[in-house]
């Protein structure tokens, strides 16, 4: 974990009972990254999944990814049918984690703590079902051994975690329709495109006083990154933004069908997946390389530049800055917001979106 304590902070200035402004503070260290260059890329990879209490996995390969394109290195397809794997079933877990951590508050519930337990232990369980020497992080692939009982053994009690996930959110789909809250949320769907940016290759180069990272944009546009993007090309998914944008209703169904869609996913490709011995060579020692992954919350991008073997530049971008981005898809849904309980209104519009680190939510009437 970073050792950085960070926290989001959402201000609702009100104008009568409207809120008339939105501001959203962050303590997140964006350039934190910046500490990690002069070392070798291996260290860092090594590194990469202890350094961040959630998604470690998707920092790790987002990681991979850049390192293997600056030197050089094209992994076998069997890798990265693993290294999807790996992906899949950590947004399966973080998915189903949210639903019992922290969706039972918005109904006033206590968390459920015995279903919680076994998420995590899962994660951990998968790198070593796939790469039982612990190499995953290798580049050009560590020694893959896929253990098909093992695997099959994790989906299925991540399967039990996720259903009782589904549970809570149908209480909290339920509440959010008695309330009349479906498209609650909703502004212009600006979501991310499925392969990122097209100019974030270039930005994150530029982005030396880490101006970017903080607020990016692409073309003056902001982005909403997560599992509504990517579930909004499927029929379902259509048809609910098609009545309420990409409001409440929308973004929590999109976590739970993508939860369910990514343990089916892992289901087929474990069938599949054969062996490979990895470790292929770097082709150079000097270039630069871009990461893309898409972590449960949405596009994670890695950019690395190497010099003679060390990592002379490192930059992350994370879901989060889009998505709690001062003119992003939280501040433009509640801009404008009007009714009862400002606050808990604010709360499960935040939730939706899940960002990676606390929120608190201020309410400051018009003077």
């Amino acid at each position: 974990m970073l050792p950085f304590e960070s926290s989001l902070s959402i201000t609702l200035h009100l104008a009568e009972d409207r809120v008339e402004t939105v501001e959203i503070g962050s303590s997140r260290p964006v350039q934190a990254s910046d500490r990690l260059t002069g070392r070798r890329p291996d260290q860092v990879l090594a590194l990469l999944p202890n350094l961040y209490s959630l998604c470690g996995t998707a920092q790790g390969l987002a990681g991979l990814a850049a390192v293997e394109n600056a030197v050089g290195i094209d992994a076998a397809p069997e890798q990265h049918k693993a290294r999807r794997i790996l992906c899949l079933i950590e947004m399966a877990a973080e998915h189903a984690a949210a639903a019992l951590r922290d969706w039972p508050a918005l109904l006033g519930e206590a968390p459920d703590l015995v279903a919680l337990k076994p998420i995590r232990p899962l994660i951990m369980a998968v790198r070593k079902a796939l790469y039982p020497e612990g190499d995953w992080l290798a580049p050009g692939g560590g020694r893959l051994a896929p253990d098909r009982e093992t695997l099959t053994g994790i989906v299925h009690r991540l399967g039990e975690a996720a259903s009782r996930g589904d549970l809570v959110a149908d209480r909290l789909l339920a509440r959010v329709e008695d309330l009349g809250m479906e498209g609650f949320g909703a502004a212009p769907p600006n979501l991310m495109p499925e392969t990122g940016p097209p100019d974030l290759d270039a930005r994150l180069a530029a982005d030396d006083d880490g101006a970017y990272r903080t607020r990016p944009d692409s073309a003056g546009i902001v982005f909403e990154t997560g599992p509504l993007a990517r579930q909004s090309r499927r029929p379902l998914m259509g048809l609910l933004m098609s009545q309420y944008g990409n409001g409440l209703m929308p973004r929590f169904s999109a976590r739970m069908m993508e939860m369910a869609s990514a343990l089916r996913e892992v289901e087929d490709l474990v069938q599949d997946l054969s062996g490979d011995s990895g470790g292929l060579p770097m082709a150079r020692h000097d270039g630069s390389g871009l990461g893309v992954v898409d972590a449960a919350r949405g596009l994670l991008a890695h950019r690395v530049e190497l010099r003679e073997g060390l990592l002379s530049a490192y930059r992350i971008l994370a879901p989060t800055e889009w998505n709690f981005h001062p003119d992003g898809p939280l501040a433009q849904g509640l801009r404008g917001m009007s009714g009862p309980d400002p606050e808990g209104r604010a709360a499960l519009l935040a939730a939706s979106l899940d960002p990676c680190v606390p929120f608190r939510i201020e309410v400051v009437p018009h003077a």
